[in-house]
């Protein structure tokens, strides 16, 4: 409460305090939020002025809904929680359809029948004369005058004190996958704190597959002398139903991901026993071009990145959707919205006249995965993190960063012919020589044959619940099709899979809000 009783800040998040939020709108008004750092979310009401105010951070990290009513509007962090409101009756049409299985929407949007977000980067203000949202925060073009070496410095002193902003008050902390975001992270915490971090490290056990990171994690440890800790969660643990509907409330929404969301939210669960704050190196593949690679001279974007490489791979409307019916996708035009919001997404991109086609590509495929990938990736981390129990940070997602590497040219970028040169640049002190020269690996998985097991189960039971939800959204022969050939999810290593995890997550999903399907 204000000093006169005036003003409640009721939500905020990370470091930002109610107390922060109240100052800087006693100080600066509606143009408070470009004022704050690192992640938040709030809601301000201002009762001599009988406003409203909502915010979010630049990058969307976290979560903030709403749902305007005749009378005023219903918000909160979750989805769940606005669709739960007596208000609110939760619908979904052909559009939401769409941006759920192309996991692809246009800022500011929900996937329910006239539920909105505050998008990354704004403000929304209600107040009697009605709803103003407003933009703080965007990425600009700019001329890049810094050379290689002043580039590379400037990027490890903005690290160092994003570190620094993200540490303060904690024992330094990091998950370390011995990938080079992480590990760079790791020796970036070490050497500018003088203090070995704690990590930790996810492993699966019993019959499971190898994690392929875990060598180059082990080197890391080695080299800083880190009190390092691997959690390993067993392929049982994947497969409780129990944890899979939390799984499903921190994420708010289904996602083709399956344990790739199951495992995270376990391992946060058991870092939060021995830290409460741990760092994480999400938003460096956007950052630092991590991706696509070097930038094709020549290339002509046809759609989301992410989209072009699951069309290499037959899945034209991205990952996931293998099991809809196509009728159903031909009904919701999903590829009239991916053509929708890939130049709605393409119009927004800022760049200089005169730049190279090289840098205006450049600019594009940065700008798409810092938009509309980016919001994806990290919130997935913050979001199961903190059901966990645990509070995740994120150094790399500094807006100074993002506004400093959207200008390097992209021939910098990759200088060394391959993606990340800059980050390798950064870390050729603070990491083994091995994990600078290695080869990217994805997030890990387990192969266990229990888990497709128990995927095949679900798939039966779904089949044969008459009264699911998702029946008829569903191509049922083609589920029919993967209970007699379970070989069939091991199609893309995973891929195969996560057309069973959207159905049963969007199954799941629909019964859990009450969501009434209006195509």
């Amino acid at each position: 409460m204000g000093p006169d009783g005036s003003a409640l800040v009721v939500a905020v998040g990370d470091g930002t305090s109610a107390a922060t939020v109240l100052r800087a709108w006693e100080r600066w008004g509606e143009s408070l939020a470009e004022h704050l750092d690192g992640a938040f979310a709030f809601a301000l009401w201002d009762e001599r002025k009988k406003a409203l105010v909502l915010g979010r951070d630049r990058f969307g990290i976290k979560p903030l809904s709403y749902f305007p009513t005749p009378g005023g509007v219903v918000f909160a962090s979750e989805t769940a929680a606005v669709a739960a409101h007596p208000l609110v009756t939760p619908e979904i049409d052909a559009t939401g359809i769409g941006a759920v299985l192309s996991q692809i929407r246009s800022p500011g949007t929900g996937v329910l029948r006239g539920m909105l977000e505050v998008p990354p980067g704004h403000t929304v203000t209600f107040t009697p004369r009605g709803r103003t949202v407003r933009r703080y925060w965007a990425l600009r073009a700019r001329p890049h005058e810094l050379d290689r070496a002043a580039t590379i410095a400037r990027v490890r002193e903005l690290l160092e004190d994003s570190i620094g902003r993200e540490a303060d008050g904690t024992d330094p902390a990091v998950l370390l996958s011995g990938g080079l975001d992480s590990s760079v992270l790791t020796g970036l915490v070490a050497a500018s704190t003088g203090r070995a971090p704690r990590t930790f490290t996810v492993l699966f056990g019993d019959t499971a597959a190898a994690v392929p990171d875990r060598p180059y994690a082990e080197e890391v440890v080695r080299m800083w002398h880190c009190d390092h800790r691997e959690i390993t969660v067993r392929p049982g643990e994947l497969l409780d139903p129990v944890t899979l509907a939390e799984v499903l409330a921190a994420k708010d929404q289904p996602t083709p991901f399956g344990d790739k969301n199951t495992t995270p939210y376990l391992f946060s669960g058991y870092v939060a026993r021995h830290v409460p704050v741990v760092l994480s190196g999400e938003a460096a593949d956007a950052l630092f071009g991590g991706h696509d690679g070097a930038v094709e001279e020549g290339r002509v974007l046809t759609s989301f990145p992410w989209i072009e490489r699951s069309r290499r791979f037959g899945m034209p409307y991205g990952i996931g959707t293998g099991l809809i019916d196509p009728a159903l996708l031909r009904a919701v035009d999903i590829e009239g919205h991916l053509e929708r919001t890939f130049r709605e997404a393409l119009d927004e991109v800022p760049h200089l006249p005169g730049d190279k086609p090289v840098d205006r590509l450049a600019r594009q495929i940065d700008h798409l995965h810092m938009t509309r990938l980016l919001e994806q990736a990290v919130p997935h981390s913050e979001r199961l993190g903190a059901a966990a129990g645990l509070d995740i940070r994120f150094p790399f997602a500094d807006h100074r960063l993002y506004d400093l590497l959207y200008n390097v040219p992209a021939a910098e970028k990759s200088f060394e012919g391959r993606e990340k040169s800059l980050l390798r640049a950064v870390g050729r002190d603070l990491v083994p020589a091995s994990v600078l020269t290695r080869a990217k690996v994805p997030y890990p998985i387990t192969y266990d044959p229990e888990y497709k097991a128990g995927l095949v189960r679900r798939l039966r039971d779904l089949l044969a619940d008459g009264s699911a939800p998702v029946r008829p959204l569903v191509d049922l022969a083609g589920v029919r099709r993967v209970i007699d050939d379970p070989a069939s999810l091991d199609r893309g290593g995973w891929l195969g899979r996560a057309d069973a995890e959207m159905i049963l997550q969007l199954d799941a999903w629909l019964r859990r809000l009450r969501v009434h399907v209006r195509l």
